[in-house]
């Protein structure tokens, strides 16, 4: 007898959304049945972009569909904790994406419900589980370059993104750090193998203007085995920059280094717009679905429901680096470093 498929519901009809309906419809092993969103048009509109048969307004309704395994939050991030809590109180496994929420107390609560109800916490750090990064921390961890001692990240997009979205500003969203800077902080601590004793930062709204929304950030860490990191965050590239999320890392060990430039992809587009570089790594799209590292996450995440295994990227991982984020802000307020406590 074949396996039944894990059933999925959509919370949010965006980007992330319809991009993680494509991905679970890529892996095979799930089936997308429901999105749900506030507003009947474009919860319509979602699940006809996805192919997805069902659309609801009524998240309750949803929760109590017994044929549900499973729910994915890609609604803003003020949504994220009591979303999941409900999730998790009707034995429903969550995928939210990052940010995880807005405050260690709501990351506190998502992680003890679901562990109380015993449902599958992970957050959506989709780098993890791209192959540069993930064939990056092999390499690390096989003593290819030593022990990490140093490591650059950056993450640039470009300011077009902000326009005509005005969500996206401190109070909702936290900012470049909380809201997309998240990604390479996980990441951080994930090649260091270690978690930061002390942070500074430095930032600002340098460039945006219109809606508050703070658009540049440069952090230092501190680690606990004694290396050093240093990021750089900004949503102020030109708004014609022909990548959509320019970013790098380089990892630094005492016998060698590693350097993973997403920049530099295998496909190039060129129009009379201009040149473009087209992902073929992230969430590369074709026939109405979605693969690449996006599709890498929900297979994970199927497999933890299927398996019982724990996320590469559980809510701890995500309370970590909201902790992180939020301790940067506070430095970049204070002018001085701040140290990280325990989770």
């Amino acid at each position: 007898m074949a396996k039944q498929k894990v059933r999925v519901g959509i919370v949010g009809g965006g980007k992330a959304g319809r991009n993680l309906a494509l991905a679970f419809k890529a892996a095979g092993r799930a089936e997308v049945a429901v999105f749900c969103t506030r507003h009947e048009d474009s919860a319509r509109e979602a699940a006809r972009w996805c192919d997805v048969p069902h659309w609801t307004t009524d998240l309750e309704a949803m929760l109590a569909d017994d044929s549900i395994d499973a729910l994915v939050i890609a609604t803003p991030d003020e949504y994220h904790c009591e979303q999941t809590v409900m999730a998790a109180r009707a034995g429903k496994h969550v995928l939210c994406e990052k940010p995880m929420c807005r405050s260690l107390e709501e990351a506190e609560r998502m992680i003890e419900e679901a562990e109380r109800h015993q449902v599958i916490l992970m957050i959506g750090f989709t780098e993890r589980y791209s192959h540069p990064c993930h064939e990056a921390k092999r390499r690390i961890d096989e003593g290819e370059i030593g022990t990490p001692r140093m490591i650059l990240a950056r993450r640039c997009h470009p300011r077009s993104i902000v326009r005509g979205r005005s969500w996206l500003n401190d109070l909702e969203t936290g900012g470049v750090l909380n809201y997309a800077g998240t990604h390479n902080i996980d990441l951080i601590c994930w090649f260091m193998g270690a978690r930061p004793e002390r942070v500074y930062a430095e930032m600002g709204q340098l460039i945006l203007t219109g809606q508050n929304f703070t658009d540049g950030a440069v952090m230092t860490f501190r680690f606990s085995n004694g290396g050093i990191a240093a990021l750089y965050e900004t949503f102020a590239y030109p708004g014609r920059y022909p990548h959509g999320v320019d970013r790098n890392i380089e990892i630094l060990g005492d016998r060698g280094v590693i350097k993973i430039d997403f920049m530099s992809q295998p496909l190039m587009m060129y129009t009379e717009e201009g040149a473009q570089v087209v992902d073929s790594i992230t969430w590369p799209a074709a026939g109405g679905k979605i693969g690449g590292a996006l599709q890498a996450e929900v297979e994970h995440f199927i497999r933890c429901i299927e398996s019982g295994e724990r996320p590469l990227t559980s809510g701890a991982e995500g309370k970590l680096a909201l902790q992180i984020a939020l301790a940067a802000r506070e430095a970049a307020q204070s002018g001085k470093a701040v140290t990280i406590g325990k989770v």
